[in-house]
């Protein structure tokens, strides 16, 4: 129960103080050029993330279905080589953020994204 609340609670936060992102005829997409992008299908269950350079930097998305389950897609390979991609078979996505870390130090996030449909 107590888990239930907090992350509720978390959720309420992030709403308040979050981005929405609109949908077009590819989905959703968040990108730091620098380091990589993520992109939700139109359909909200497939999700592709792209680490874009051959370097030190991680790059990763964070995101939540509508079932509340968290998951977390890495690309590890960078540049070149072909994204990672992740699929939900259990409600959709709801929230989704970019993120990254360069040499192994001090992990960084874009603001959640969330989808409103």
């Amino acid at each position: 129960m107590r888990k239930s609340v907090i992350v509720l609670t978390t959720l309420a936060f992030n709403v308040a103080m979050t981005s929405t992102a609109n949908v077009g005829d590819v989905g959703w997409h968040d990108s730091d050029s620098r380091y990589g992008s993520v992109s939700i299908d139109s359909d909200r269950k497939h999700i592709t993330v792209c680490d874009t350079g051959a370097d030190a930097t991680e790059v990763w998305a964070e995101y939540a279905t509508s079932y509340l389950f968290t998951h977390t897609v890495k690309d590890e390979k960078g540049g070149d080589l072909p994204c990672e991609k992740d699929s939900v078979f259990l409600g959709h996505i709801t929230v989704f953020k970019l993120c990254f870390r360069h040499n192994k130090v001090a992990a960084q996030c874009n603001s959640p994204i969330w989808i409103k449909q």
